[in-house]
């Protein structure tokens, strides 16, 4: 019989030993140095002094690890670990993480795009934002097998109508994982990792802590190369490519605890 309610006992606590996590909603704030993008409407200047608008913005993000005081760090599960953020849906810029492990979190990181054994994997093992037949179409080179990790487009009055130009449009559309067996690529695949300084995020069982994070997309110009759009105003697949990937490697800012 004791051994009964023992039994018993433990059914009863064991949703109570279940419930320790928590939830963490990551808030991407799109910006252009400190102002915020604004699609086609509003004008921006590079650190070439060439003035430019955005009329496209999206982006990757994935295989989010959050790092722990102590120096452990939890990963979120594989198959929930791929987001795409577009500026045109303004609810893709709030992602929410479920079934965090409760403590106190001192760091975070993620890849920028899609790691190279998601892009190599199986249609099937490719879904939602990943889905090249849905959210993900306009995100993958048919042509080249792999995901554009950044995708940005514009227009600048300082690029020339030569040529077959018509318009002073400027497409970067930043991917290359390194490719599969003998099919090298470049391997533009870049890793942000952020500090959440002195402020601890502190997860706790059933409730959500929001933390701001600003990605500023004045990067992909400025950097390790002061991006021109007279000169490249067309960036995919060539090696050209390495540079702007090099830039928006630092991108991403950690803001703060949002109330």
């Amino acid at each position: 019989m004791k051994h009964l309610l023992f039994i018993a006992g433990l059914l009863i606590c064991a949703p109570l030993f279940a419930q320790k996590t928590g939830s963490l909603t990551l808030q991407f704030h799109n910006k252009v140095g400190n102002e915020a993008v604004v699609l086609k409407d509003k004008q921006y200047t590079n650190a070439l002094g060439e003035q430019f608008n955005i009329t496209f913005l999206q982006y990757y993000v994935s295989n989010i690890r959050l790092l722990r005081k102590d120096g452990s760090e939890y990963a979120v599960p594989q198959d929930e670990s791929y987001f795409l953020i577009r500026q045109q849906l303004p609810e893709t810029q709030n992602i929410t993480l479920n079934n965090v492990p409760k403590g106190d979190y001192v760091g975070m990181s993620f890849v920028i795009g899609v790691d190279s054994l998601r892009s190599a994997s199986e249609v099937g093992k490719r879904k939602g934002c990943l889905d090249v037949g849905g959210d993900g179409k306009d995100m993958y080179w048919a042509w080249n097998s792999g995901y554009i990790f950044v995708k940005m487009e514009g227009t600048s009055a300082q690029i020339p109508l030569t040529g077959n130009r018509k318009e002073p449009i400027f497409l970067y559309h930043i991917g290359l994982f390194g490719g599969m067996g003998d099919k090298k690529t470049l391997n533009n695949i870049k890793v942000a990792s952020l500090n959440f300084g002195k402020e601890k995020v502190k997860i706790k069982a059933d409730k959500n802590v929001a933390v701001g994070i600003t990605t500023d997309v004045s990067k992909l110009f400025t950097g390790t190369t002061n991006v021109s759009f007279a000169t490249n105003p067309t960036v995919m697949a060539g090696p050209y490519s390495a540079k702007i990937a090099d830039n928006y490697a630092s991108m991403f800012s950690y803001e703060g605890v949002q109330k």
